[in-house]
């Protein structure tokens, strides 16, 4: 729904999916194989209607006593975020990715790399937002059960808006801790320094810091809690930005009612800046908040099939009251494991 109009309207978006995964061993190694196809049917707006992809093939390649490397694929097409037009405009987005990670995770010390290719394409009214990036990461990580993994990395990532002619850079300097404090309690902490240029002055730099902490627990008989924060640069975004800066948080609790029934609460927190020329293309939003509040409920039926339900609101709100946006979406899916 478009809040931003005298009187605003809503749409009932139904979208039947099929999803299939299959995993299987050769040797020491594995591949996985996953894809999904949907068909989103707007009910008023039928010229918004669009065939869903969302595609994604890995393996991994074992060698040496410890030495992994994981090569990976994904191809995903959707419609483009209706918050983020905010228009009765289509626009098909297409997502592709390839690259591949290294590790010999061992206790003591061991090396990561990792490399990524990643394209998105848009309508040509939206060629703007088209981008091309590469990401390189390298690092040393220590590793020992009673201490946990401890990663230190630099990470680099250029990217491209050709149909602008700026190229957005950003050099990541991190440190990753990954540890079971306790049985039933967990931490993850990404915390890196972030050092942000675009080829426009409009656009400007950024430093500052950036991060990723997740803390789950189990503390609580059959209730486990996860609370997670994020603050990263994203450069893939319809808005007109050289770059967003953007800043989240989550809330969740999982409830095993059953051992055939469990149930959750979640809550999530949004805020985005976006950095901008106005000469390349006008645009009023310097920044939003969104919202996002839901609830879900999974049955088990038998060993091989089971049911989830996931109903959430979300809300948009933008600094000059342009383009806010709200909707509610219901989700019932079924799985069938073979």
């Amino acid at each position: 729904m478009n809040d931003n109009i005298e009187k605003p309207t809503a749409d009932l978006i139904v979208t039947p999916s099929l999803e299939a995964a299959y995993g299987m061993p050769i040797g020491r190694h594995d591949i996985l194989l996953r894809g999904k196809i949907g068909y989103d049917r707007f009910i008023s707006e039928e010229q918004r209607s669009k065939l869903r992809l969302d595609t994604e093939a890995k393996a991994n390649i074992r060698f040496g006593a410890t030495c992994l490397i994981t090569p990976r694929a994904a191809y995903r097409q959707q419609r483009a975020d209706y918050g983020d037009i905010n228009a009765v405009t289509e626009n098909l987005q297409k997502f592709s990715t390839i690259g591949a990670d290294f590790t010999c995770e061992r206790p003591g010390l061991f090396p990561v790399a990792s490399y990524e290719h990643d394209t998105t394409r848009n309508a040509a009214e939206f060629d703007y937002a088209d981008q091309t990036s590469d990401t390189f990461r390298g690092g040393v990580g220590y590793a020992m059960p009673s201490f946990g993994t401890l990663t230190a990395y630099y990470e680099r990532v250029n990217s491209k808006r050709n149909a602008l002619g700026i190229e957005n850079r950003i050099n990541s300097y991190g440190l990753r801790f990954q540890r079971a404090v306790t049985p039933i309690t967990q931490i993850d902490a990404d915390v890196r320094w972030l050092d942000v240029s675009s080829d426009s002055a409009a656009v400007g730099s950024y430093d500052g810091l950036g991060w990723k902490v997740s803390l789950s627990t189990q503390a609580i008989p059959r209730l486990k809690l996860t609370a997670t924060t994020e603050r990263a640069i994203i450069n893939d975004s319809l808005i007109a930005a050289g770059f967003t800066i953007d800043s989240s948080y989550r809330i969740q609790g999982e409830f095993s009612i059953s051992e055939l029934t469990s149930g959750g609460l979640y809550a999530e927190w949004d805020r985005r800046k976006f950095r901008q020329d106005a000469a390349l293309r006008p645009y009023s939003i310097t920044a939003d908040r969104n919202r996002r509040f839901g609830g879900l409920l999974r049955r088990k039926l038998s060993d091989r099939f089971d049911l989830t339900l996931d109903a959430q609101h979300y809300t948009r709100r933008t600094d000059t009251s342009v383009s806010n946006y709200s909707g509610t979406q219901i989700t019932l899916s079924a799985a069938l494991h073979f």
